[in-house]
């Protein structure tokens, strides 16, 4: 399902529709990143990402042999500001490109971004977060262990907190970048650890729930949504794993009498939620409840992009080439 909802208005071309060559386009896009400007045989040229609200695809700006005049165009567009881009679509080795050239009347250049509709730009989920939230909290009521349900009350409880976690995105781009991504993911997860834990009656289902419901927790504070969804200087700087940590850790302190052990385990779920140090992760499970959700974590993401590459796939082709998978994805 596209993110974008009922977004489609006359005249506005969104990037989910660019499919053929040779299309001339002139529309507002955020700017995600731009790379520094390069020689090439005519001039010199550089390369930006553009986003909306149902997809992004790379732009190249090919400027003439005057660098400096390159230069001042590349200089003018801030990363994370919105841009117009009037330019002409290409294929190349199978790839949608948008080629901006100033000799043919191709621009790119910011613009007010009082200009603009947020909805237009940033992908949001189609699910209600409202309904999510509340099957959340649903699952939390359900949870026997007072300890635990009394720490998870004191994290979502929160209105400023709850309000973060309803907005924020789970990533930039990896899986459930948009708004409202967060909630959805965090919401598969805990479906998914649910049916396991019926599955396993040995697991401790109480613990298995939370680390679900808190593995992610510190990705409120990992990601700023303007004009495009960026990394913010915590996420950067500290991580989603650490910030959660934290986070649960602070919670565990202000409950009176909580128990050493239970914290420590609600704290590891958090740290050993990717599983391995190369992925992340400062520890690697050790407990089997810590397992169930690294597993969980990592089958939702993983299944979004499958499933976003067969959908996005062309009708005329067997195969998908996935970047961030490194494989291709069969979608007959």
């Amino acid at each position: 399902m596209s993110p974008r909802g009922d977004l489609m208005e006359a005249g506005r071309v969104f990037i989910e529709d660019l499919a053929d060559d040779n299309v001339e386009i002139d529309g507002q896009y955020g700017l995600r990143w731009k790379e520094d400007p390069t020689q090439y045989k005519h001039g010199y040229k550089f390369r930006m990402k553009i986003t909306d609200a149902t997809g992004e695809i790379t732009a190249t700006y090919w400027g003439n042999k005057d660098e400096a005049s390159v230069r001042a165009v590349y200089d003018s567009l801030r990363v994370n500001s919105i841009v117009r881009v009037v330019g002409t679509t290409r294929i190349w080795k199978g790839q949608l490109l948008i080629n901006i050239n100033p000799n043919r009347g191709g621009l790119v250049e910011s613009i007010d971004e009082c200009s603009y509709d947020i909805d237009d730009l940033i992908p949001r989920t189609a699910r209600d977060v409202d309904k999510m939230f509340s099957e959340i909290i649903e699952y939390v009521n359900e949870i026997g262990d007072g300890n635990i349900r009394a720490v998870l009350s004191s994290i979502l409880e929160d209105e400023d907190l709850s309000e973060m976690i309803k907005r924020s995105p789970a990533s930039v781009s990896y899986h459930c970048g948009w708004i409202g991504g967060l909630l959805e993911h965090t919401l598969n997860v805990v479906r998914s650890c649910d049916a396991i834990s019926l599955l396993y009656k040995s697991l401790d289902r109480d613990l298995l729930l939370a680390g679900a419901i808190l593995h992610d927790i510190g990705k409120v504070y990992c990601y700023d949504v303007s004009s495009t969804i960026s990394e913010s200087a915590d996420g950067r700087m500290l991580g989603h794993i650490a910030i959660g940590s934290n986070m649960v850790e602070k919670a565990c302190e202000t409950l009176p009498n909580f128990p050493k052990a239970l914290r420590l385990k609600l704290i590891h779920m958090v740290l050993a939620s990717h599983g391995e140090l190369e992925k992340g992760s400062p520890v690697i499970p050790s407990i089997p409840e810590a397992v169930v959700l690294n597993r969980a974590d990592e089958l939702d993401a993983t299944l979004e992009r499958y499933i976003k590459a067969r959908e996005d796939g062309n009708e005329e082709d067997i195969f998908r080439y996935d970047n961030t998978l490194r494989t291709k994805v069969f979608l007959l």
